[in-house]
């Protein structure tokens, strides 16, 4: 049987990291926290599931993760963001590819909430995440948003059945908050990629993103909810390139 690690990133994460933790005490033989200095109560709440509660100032989303591997005690990683859970079936899942033995790299099918409600079409969904991998063969990058699995040449997937439930925001306040300061380190990140923005991708972008999200994609299966969420999308495509933009006149 296989032995298996959860690593977790919090700040300020006490109405999400309970959730979480209960549904990873059934298939994780540890669970170790990586805290930028949370100033509410998720150390107590992770103290009660027996995680490692680490601290470690804000390295950036893929060092902050990989801080938390090198601490850990398996080869093979469980890498959840505290606003996530897994579902039952998941659960089951994973302790059968333990019972086998884990092997490569496993893919989970993340099932994304917004505003109270699952994305079951759109832009959102099928939404897969690499999120079980072995630390010799995969590791984050560290890119500042939107962070990815860098994984070994020849390592094969293995998709698990079940869903891996993401809270993601729970009402629009909550996501306007946090949209400022990812569409910046997005735009950072392309700037540094040699990505520049012009007249079609500012106008038209933002329109692709709409129409593939709300028309090709199905969004409008889920009424004004899935109108929402592409519009959403579309104006954090706008307001990406914008900045990129802005980076561009700033340099010249």
């Amino acid at each position: 049987m296989s032995t298996l690690s959860a690593v977790i990133i919090t700040n300020n994460e006490e109405k999400n990291i309970g959730r979480c933790l209960q549904s990873l005490t059934q298939v994780a033989d540890e669970i170790i926290v990586v805290d930028s200095g949370s100033t509410d109560g998720t150390e107590a709440i992770c103290r009660q599931y027996n995680a490692q509660f680490i601290r470690q100032p804000w390295l950036g989303y893929g060092p902050q993760k990989n801080h938390g591997i090198r601490l850990a005690a398996h080869d093979y990683i469980l890498s959840l963001d505290a606003d996530e859970e897994l579902s039952p079936e998941l659960i089951t899942a994973i302790r059968q590819e333990k019972e086998k033995g884990l092997s490569g790299v496993y893919v989970l099918q993340r099932l994304n909430n917004f505003f109270g409600q699952f994305a079951r079409y759109g832009l959102e969904y099928p939404d897969h995440k690499t999120r079980i991998f072995n630390r010799q063969q995969a590791l984050w990058n560290d890119s500042p948003v939107h962070e990815m699995l860098e994984i070994a040449e020849g390592v094969a997937p293995v998709t698990l059945p079940g869903y891996l439930y993401h809270y993601s925001y729970d009402d629009i306040e909550t996501y306007l908050s946090k949209f400022n300061n990812y569409t910046t380190l997005a735009a950072e990140s392309l700037y540094r990629r040699g990505k520049r923005a012009g007249v079609i991708k500012l106008v038209f972008s933002p329109w692709f993103t709409f129409i593939k999200g709300y028309i090709f994609r199905a969004g409008f299966r889920q009424g004004l909810h899935g109108f929402l969420l592409a519009a959403l999308a579309a104006y954090y495509v706008l307001i990406k390139y914008a900045k990129l933009w802005r980076l561009q006149r700033a340099n010249k």
